[in-house]
């Protein structure tokens, strides 16, 4: 089963790999992993995805709360949490097809970010799921690059 774990920790060198040295040392993988700073200087929010049971999630919170840089940490729940992928994708398009693919981009949300005489570059802020749905979407025109960020999310 998949979780969304959200810490907040000490904003200090060294942490983020303390964090995720754990998970290597435990053998846990991990699905994404997001870390940026707070409205307080002094601390940064960590956004892992990881999936396991719930022991063996059980297990891993209680790892990340003896690290003493670690301040709190929640396994949010997907019914009870906002959270979006930021995806970034460069596709084929020339003169014939661009039309189309712009229609079908603001169809699924997506914006031109940038255009060329052989490419379009569309961004779209949405869902895991509706990540993954546009990816698919978009296959048969020719994908040329993607990248996307793990998932960031909050408790509602």
């Amino acid at each position: 089963m998949r979780h969304v774990l959200s810490a907040l920790v000490k904003n200090e060198p060294g942490v983020i790999s303390r964090v995720s040295g754990l998970f290597r040392r435990r053998g846990y993988n991990i699905d994404s992993f997001i870390g940026s700073s707070t409205h307080d200087e002094r601390f940064s929010r960590l956004t892992v995805v990881v999936r396991g049971d719930d022991i063996v999630i059980a297990q891993v919170i209680n790892q990340l709360e003896k690290l003493e840089d670690v301040i709190s940490i929640d396994d949010i729940q997907a019914e009870n949490m906002v959270s979006k992928v930021l995806l970034f994708m460069k596709v084929k398009a020339d003169i014939d097809n661009r039309v189309g693919i712009i229609t079908v981009a603001n169809a699924c949300n997506a914006r031109v970010i940038e255009m060329n005489t052989e490419s379009l570059i569309l961004e779209a802020l949405e869902t895991e799921g509706k990540i993954s749905q546009m990816i698919e979407i978009f296959k048969p025109y020719g994908i040329i690059e993607l990248v996307k960020t793990g998932v960031v999310a909050m408790k509602r």
